[in-house]
């Protein structure tokens, strides 16, 4: 497993994938930088013309799980801890044709939502994410913990199409 941790912004971005999973039960509502990044997100896809993405509580248990298994084991990538792809991952919580997901962590002084968007949109394997035109739904987690030795917010963010 790839780890890397740096105690500055650091993105990574999964390739879209395709196949089908089921879904477990109940969800934490978003906090209100989390239903910000998703306005963000929004906003930038009306500005392509493309589908707003509805926030999915499936999708956001994914996200969360994800944040909270890299700080809990201190490591910083797709793939989960036991090595399980992302696409498998995000396929347990929501069934879905095509999934994507990206990455941030950021130490306190980097900023919050339009700053995790910004990046986004600056990289351009971010950027493909946030305007997949098939994506419809998506789950997001942010998190602060230890990463590496510097306290970080890890954020995920889970894409999928509609089925």
């Amino acid at each position: 497993m790839t780890r890397l941790v740096r105690p500055t912004f650091v993105l990574l971005a999964a390739a879209l994938a395709a196949a089908g999973a089921t879904a477990p039960s109940a969800g934490a509502r978003l906090s209100g930088c989390e239903r910000k990044m998703v306005r963000l997100v929004n906003d930038v896809r009306a500005q392509h013309d493309l589908t707003r993405v509805r926030v999915s509580r499936a999708l956001g248990r994914a996200a969360d799980h994800h944040s909270r298994d890299m700080l809990m084991r201190d490591f910083f990538d797709h793939s989960s801890s036991d090595g399980t792809p992302f696409d498998r991952r995000v396929r347990r919580y929501a069934h879905a044709r095509t999934v994507g997901e990206t990455l941030a962590a950021f130490g306190r002084r980097r900023g919050g939502a339009h700053t995790v968007v910004q990046m986004w949109l600056e990289s351009p394997p971010h950027r493909a994410i946030l305007l997949g035109a098939d994506f419809r739904r998506i789950g997001i987690a942010r998190r602060w913990g230890m990463l590496g030795n510097a306290k970080q917010a890890v954020v995920t963010a889970d894409f999928a199409s509609s089925r």
